[in-house]
């Protein structure tokens, strides 16, 4: 996989966007597979706009439904919620050749198998990242600070090619490093989410107005709790003190923001319920982890996306 890497990015959200412009700008040959009309006129009458420490910058990506790319990727990067993510794989699956390698940094749990549906796992890398992104409109994104890309193969060992995805990204200024325990990252970020999203989406506080209630941070550090424990059931080894660490800043220091499925649940969108929340119960129940916190949070959350 040498010379220019050939890319299709599978979501234009903020992240997908973000990682198209710098791939884009690093000189590599990006896609953008998507579905929503609106957003895909918005991008090929204008290019993508990136506001980057209040610096913008615009991209010329080529963007549209999978059925108008034919051929095959070098490297697939998936970044639909997870509820989507095995029939955004399967539309694009003819781009999936038998050399292609998969990338998910998708939160929550689960992605690497619904990918397993049209790649092997020896194609596939997981992988998290940190990088903070909003969308500000239909081709407008914002990064308000730094992050960082850790990546492992899903099915362990590296590779020339894996190497080669990471020095690509990490050419492109997204901070990527390969990393053995990167299953420890990943676990963290869900219990993470877990946590602040699952009782912001229920309440409809803020993280602040979780942070300043003794009842909703019993309830956030009560899920944080379960899906750590069910994290070293699985053998991950994941930091408490570090993560809980993490909680308590986004409670002091994210005052404003809405987690993700809130804005969901506000925009009547779907939420991403059975990757992060309810896939923390799921694997807490298949273990023997007690974790009715999080098991009554994923039944409320269930109720209210059921709701018209």
């Amino acid at each position: 996989m040498g010379g220019k890497m050939r890319i299709g990015i599978i979501g234009a959200g903020a992240m997908g966007s973000l990682f198209a412009g710098r791939l884009a700008a690093a000189g590599e040959d990006v896609s953008l597979v998507e579905v929503n009309s609106a957003q895909i006129d918005a991008v090929r009458e204008r290019g993508l706009l990136l506001t980057i420490d209040g610096k913008d910058e615009s991209h010329v990506v080529p963007i549209g439904p999978a059925e108008i790319y034919s051929g095959s990727f070098d490297l697939v990067i998936v970044f639909t919620k997870g509820m989507y993510t095995e029939a955004a794989v399967k539309a694009a699956s003819h781009l999936i050749g038998p050399d292609t390698l998969a990338l998910t940094v998708q939160n929550g749990l689960g992605n690497v198998e619904m990918i397993e549906t049209v790649a092997p796992r020896e194609r596939i890398i997981k992988g998290m990242t940190n990088w903070p992104a909003t969308v500000l409109g239909m081709r407008h994104v914002t990064i308000p600070g730094s992050g960082e890309v850790h990546l492992w193969p899903a099915a362990g060992g590296s590779s020339p090619q894996f190497e080669a995805v990471c020095h690509a990204l990490d050419k492109a200024g997204l901070n990527c490093s390969a990393d053995r325990s990167v299953d420890t990252s990943i676990w963290e970020k869900v219990s993470f989410n877990a946590a602040l999203n699952s009782v912001a989406a229920v309440t409809g506080m803020t993280v602040g107005e979780m942070g300043d209630s003794v009842e909703a941070r019993e309830v956030v550090f009560s899920i944080l709790r379960e899906a750590l424990a069910t994290a070293s059931a699985l053998g991950i080894a994941v930091d408490g003190e570090r993560t809980r660490a993490s909680v308590e800043y986004a409670l002091a220091h994210h005052r404003h923001h809405k987690p993700s499925m809130l804005q969901d649940r506000l925009s009547g969108r779907p939420m991403e319920i059975d990757t992060i929340t309810g896939a923390v119960a799921a694997e807490a129940e298949r273990h023997g982890v007690p974790a009715p916190v999080t098991a009554t949070m994923a039944r409320l959350l269930r109720l209210i996306d059921m709701r018209p």
